[in-house]
């Protein structure tokens, strides 16, 4: 399975490496999918299935929308052990930041869930990650994804202060701020499985 772009069909990304996917031209070699960040345009979208999502039960898959981001933080807090939430720096909307107080928008500057984690990728590093252009989850099924304890199935999914961390709240109560998605799952071992709903299209 390949993940296309929905609009340039002439790009192509393996599914199982979206989570392990960056360039960085500063910090590391021209990769296998390295055209991609010399070539084509932050902000565009691709299309494809939700990472482990394809399971004997559901051998299909989940859909899933990914955008081309650059990802750069003056706090440059370490990555963490799966998909994170990210938020928008600046008005190009094209550029994330894993810490809360540099958003643009504050809570409401919610973009997506960063993929790159140190469970995919255990080489993952801030300085690696900082200036490199890698891949977010804006819509569809986030599987393990960080989650803040106490999630329940249902609960909205929103932003909160510190680095690469959300919060919840209960489900039949307003969120109050702009939402990453709803749980699909309970809180287990600090990760569950998201809905998400936060494409700025």
């Amino acid at each position: 399975m390949a993940i296309y772009n929905l609009v340039n069909q002439l790009v192509q990304i393996d599914t199982g490496k979206i989570q392990t996917y960056l360039y960085n031209k500063s910090q590391s070699p021209i990769q296998v999918y390295a055209d991609i960040g010399e070539f084509q345009v932050p902000g565009q979208r691709y299309a494809g299935l939700s990472v482990g999502s394809n399971v004997a039960s559901n051998p299909f898959g989940a859909p899933a929308i990914y955008m081309l981001v650059k990802y750069l933080s003056t706090g440059n807090p370490a990555p963490v052990n799966g998909p994170a939430p990210v938020y928008w720096t600046d008005a190009t909307y094209t550029t994330v930041t894993g810490v809360e107080s540099e958003s643009a928008l504050g809570l409401n500057g919610i973009a997506g869930y960063l993929q790159l984690n140190t469970t995919a990728l255990p080489s993952l590093t801030a300085t690696l990650l900082n200036g490199s252009l890698c891949f977010i989850q804006v819509a569809g099924l986030v599987i393990n994804a960080i989650a803040p304890a106490a999630t329940v199935a249902g609960d909205w999914i929103i932003g909160a202060a510190g680095n690469f961390t959300p919060a919840r709240v209960a489900q039949g109560t307003a969120p109050g701020y702009s939402t990453f998605g709803k749980a699909q799952t309970a809180y287990a071992n600090g990760l569950c499985n998201i809905l998400l709903n936060c494409d700025i299209i």
